[in-house]
């Protein structure tokens, strides 16, 4: 397997063929290129009247850092170096209709990193041009339009998006590979994610992976209806900075990652496929919730979610307004208009349960039971039949019943 097999994950590899094939995409790709023809490279104008071009000798650590990378990715283009004053501890790769690759570093990265580090964020920034993430610019494939509207459509923004995030984790493998040190691209990852420059790995990198698990036992709700894309997950180009981390260490556990640094790959603890699994669930944390969807299943999720919040509100024989207001901010005012006796919700949502089984994706069935949960526990207390009230709903959905109790759990202590 070639370098580029060992470190590009799975989506990234398959998401990227089938949105290059997509007509809206293509239509995208060809405004994009007539609206930045001929104006030459603004970014490249603006590093050389803002920042301040590198060369070898002025800062050697980076010189001999980015000759490792080159040497390790076999990466061979053209490449300006820039460094920007800047507080903020980043990186960026760009690339022009002509000329070299730009590659701007802020002085607080420069000045903050080791060595080791350096070549994990160069090794990610290469890899950007390594594997031509650059040719499809994101988001503005995803967003740009002519007079009449998005040239892409949404489902297709979705993809793209998703497909952004997995090109992200594609990057932080070669990065890897570039540090050779999985501590090291531990520690730049949680600098960069934190802004500080003294960060214990050893000490902090446990309870760091552990926002993942936070992450999947803690209910996404909306406290308004969300039907603008500048508050959905869905439409972030970058994963969540712990399922960035969680995806790097299961990498650094594979045998891909030894064979890309020249090793047999014999006796590690995960084959390349297992982590793709990893990284491939810790992604759908991200994708649109039912809540946000507007598909006929999501519209049934809601009405679930609406009748089994009714349902658990009044297992202990008496609906508290915070209940209401609860269930209010996750299905919108409208929900609770004019709410059916509770023979009728019961009688209804016996059969839309068995309907949204068979209808619906399991991580949203999840999700749908993990919301259950905000409603119960809207008044501060989880009463006996509240708690079996869900154990029924989840049991009749084949959620495991142990969902209930981790969210519970998860948001009682949300420090923890």
């Amino acid at each position: 397997m070639s370098l580029t097999d060992l470190v590009q994950a799975r989506r990234d590899r398959t998401l990227r063929a089938k949105l290059a094939d997509d007509d809206g995409v293509k239509r995208a790709q060809k405004k994009i290129e007539e609206e930045t023809s001929g104006y030459g490279f603004f970014g490249r104008r603006r590093l050389l009247t803002g920042a301040l071009r590198l060369t070898r000798s002025m800062s050697p650590d980076v010189a001999a850092a980015l000759d490792a990378c080159r040497e390790q990715l076999s990466f061979t283009e053209p490449l300006e170096v820039y460094v920007k004053p800047d507080a903020e501890l980043g990186a960026f790769l760009m690339r022009g209709p002509w000329g070299p690759l730009a590659l701007g570093l802020t002085s607080s990265l420069v000045e903050g990193f080791t060595p080791a580090e350096l070549r994990f964020v160069l090794g990610h920034e290469l890899a950007h041009a390594k594997l031509d993430h650059l040719g499809l610019p994101m988001p503005l494939t995803a967003t740009i339009e002519d007079l009449a509207g998005p040239l892409v459509s949404r489902a297709t923004a979705i993809e793209l998006f998703l497909w952004c995030r997995s090109a992200e984790i594609s990057a932080d493998r070669a990065g890897l590979v570039c540090a050779r040190d999985v501590n090291a691209a531990a520690s730049a990852f949680l600098k960069l994610s934190s802004g500080l420059t003294r960060v214990s790995v050893t000490s902090d990198l446990t309870s760091y992976l552990a926002q993942v698990d936070t992450l999947a036992s803690t209910p996404v709700a909306r406290q308004k209806p969300r039907s603008d894309d500048d508050t959905l997950e869905c439409f972030n180009t970058h994963p969540y900075a712990p399922l960035r981390m969680r995806a790097l260490v299961a990498y650094a556990k594979s045998d891909a990652y030894q064979r890309a640094l020249g090793h047999g790959g014999l006796g590690t603890l995960l084959t390349l496929e297992a982590a793709e699994a990893i990284v491939e669930r810790d992604l759908e944390l991200m994708e649109p919730s039912y809540l946000e969807e507007k598909t006929a299943t999501a519209e049934l999720l809601r009405r679930v979610l609406f009748l089994a919040g009714m349902a658990v509100a009044h297992a202990d024989g008496k609906v508290h307004e915070k209940e209401t207001r609860a269930l209010t901010a996750l299905l919108g005012t409208d929900a609770l208009w004019q709410p059916p006796a509770l023979e009728a919700i019961t009688r209804e949502l016996a059969d839309k349960l068995i309907e949204v089984k068979q209808t619906a994706a399991r991580l949203a069935l999840v999700q749908l039971v993990q919301h259950l949960t905000i409603v119960a526990a809207a008044d501060g207390v989880v009463e006996p039949a509240e708690l079996e009230a869900m154990y029924g709903i989840a049991a009749k959905l084949e959620v495991p019943l142990g969902i209930v109790d981790e969210t519970l759990w998860a948001s009682a202590r949300p420090m923890d």
